[in-house]
């Protein structure tokens, strides 16, 4: 079946992109686990330095830093994921809305008088569906178009015949494009 026919797309291209999608943002949250664990690990494994004294100030200083180091990387790692949550998302709106905003330009295109053509999406993008139906929709239009040329051209060439004939004529072939147009009433 052809693609603009109301033909689906492989499901297995949208598997493939939720897939990918999904892998990408385990990635970036366990890299970014990763990475707040490294830093804790680093920050909080130092050796402690000999004597009663010393332990005993470097804990208390740990106390006082704590907090504050805690937090900020706390923000650094939000910062992150949320860095990576914007990406897929913007990522993921322009698979979608691409198509939809290509599609808007192509009709006022054609409500200008542009021919009427299929329209192509993007390789990647996800909405297929309503690009088939759409092509499916101009190929019908296509067709249609065809059927009344047919029909005004057979029109028209009858008016070279005799008035009774002529009208005859004319009332079947307006009869026959108001069946044709009726489907887009």
């Amino acid at each position: 079946m052809s693609p603009w026919r109301g033909g689906r797309s492989d499901p297995a291209a949208g598997r493939a992109f939720w897939g990918r999608f999904l892998l990408f943002w385990l990635a970036s949250s366990g890299l970014g686990t990763l990475l707040l664990f490294l830093f804790h690990y680093l920050y909080l494994t130092p050796p402690v330095p000999g004597g009663y004294a010393a332990v005993y100030y470097a804990l208390r200083h740990l106390a006082e830093t704590m907090l504050p180091v805690v937090a900020l990387s706390l923000l650094a790692y939000v910062l992150f994921l949320s860095g990576a949550a914007a990406w897929l998302c913007i990522n993921l709106l322009h698979k979608i809305a691409g198509p939809i905003f290509g599609l808007e330009k192509v009709l006022r295109t054609y409500l200008k008088g542009a021919p009427v053509r299929p329209f192509f999406m993007r390789h990647g993008d996800l909405v297929p569906e309503l690009v088939s139906a759409f092509n499916g929709f101009v190929s019908r239009l296509r067709e249609d178009r065809q059927k009344w040329a047919g029909v005004m051209e057979n029109a028209e060439r009858l008016t070279l015949q005799d008035r009774e004939t002529r009208r005859t004529e004319m009332e079947k072939a307006l009869a026959e494009l108001t069946t044709l147009l009726s489907r887009y009433h």
